[in-house]
């Protein structure tokens, strides 16, 4: 009952809201600059059609960066939080076909990481287990955060 009351406190769904919504806004970014670069990326996953990996490689970034601005700003954070669910679901599934099949390559998860740091990271059981975290941090936002239109709970 008091990991409930933690979980579903104002100040713990803010502080989570923010984490991730700062993390997502910091993972499309780059991929929105560089949608060139974020599309070989998709390919090298093998397992969409050739020819919707441009498409993809346009809107995802779009989506985690919306997604995750509007999370910050607190603007049907309940309905951003399933969004983002959704995507680090099927980031996780993803990840894990292709570890399954012995495909490694660039996991294009935080391309920021690259640009500034030279980071670059190949997908692993690590970066499963970090978007599983990820869905952690999101879950009391999907279960507890608001739905409404700016800071009103």
């Amino acid at each position: 009952m008091k990991v409930k009351k933690l979980l579903s406190g104002s100040t713990t769904v803010t502080v989570l809201r923010l984490v991730v919504g700062v993390l997502f806004v910091l993972a499309g970014y780059p991929k929105i600059i560089n949608p060139v670069h974020f599309s070989a990326v998709i390919a090298e996953y093998q397992l969409l059609p050739e020819s919707i990996v441009p498409f993809v490689a346009v809107v995802l970034p779009w989506l985690e960066f919306l997604c995750g601005a509007m999370l910050v700003l607190n603007v049907f954070a309940q309905s951003n939080a399933l969004i983002m669910m959704v995507l680090l679901v099927i980031f996780t599934i993803g990840v894990t076909n292709n570890l399954l099949r012995g495909v490694i390559h660039d996991c294009g998860c935080f391309e920021l990481l690259d640009g500034w740091l030279g980071f670059q990271e190949e997908i692993s059981v690590s970066t499963i287990l970090r978007d599983l975290f990820f869905i952690g941090l999101i879950l009391p936002v999907l279960l507890y955060g608001s739905n409404v239109f700016f800071w009103r709970r």
